[in-house]
């Protein structure tokens, strides 16, 4: 209850940092992004793994920036955390009234991830390669 009203005074006053591409720390304390899951940064399984991480961290940190100079509205909504997200909170965000995760998914940043009261679905490996994309369509 403490940490919930830090966090809703701290936005009021100040823009949260990015952690990776689905967590922010809002006045020191960590915000888990809900409804979509992004590569891990600082346990990646492998360099794909970490440059999609990257890649992550650098939209999420370039929509931060947006919503600080005016150029879209970012808006957090706490919610219950389905796990225990190792002390986290958990909030849904939204850019300009659209879900963050749809952006994020859409962008092939991120994949879905909605968890249930203690049970979340299995993590994507981002290891795998990339399906291939269909072949371009030859005109005659």
């Amino acid at each position: 209850m403490i940490k919930e009203a830090i966090i809703l005074a701290a936005l009021a006053v100040s823009s949260p940092t990015v952690i990776d591409g689905d967590t922010i720390r809002i006045a020191g304390v960590s915000v888990r992004l809900t409804d979509y899951d992004a590569p891990e940064l600082f346990s990646a399984k492998c360099p794909r793994e970490r440059a999609l991480a990257m890649k992550a961290r650098q939209e999420l940190g370039a929509l931060l920036m947006l919503a600080e100079a005016g150029s879209l509205k970012m808006s957090y909504k706490l919610v219950p955390c389905a796990t225990s997200n190792w002390g986290r909170l958990c909030a849904e965000a939204t850019i300009d009234g659209k879900p963050l995760a749809a952006d994020m998914i859409a962008l092939k940043f991120a994949a879905p991830y909605i968890c249930q009261p203690n049970s979340c679905p299995p993590k994507i490996d981002w290891c795998r390669p990339a399906a291939p994309s269909s072949p371009a369509r030859q005109v005659r």
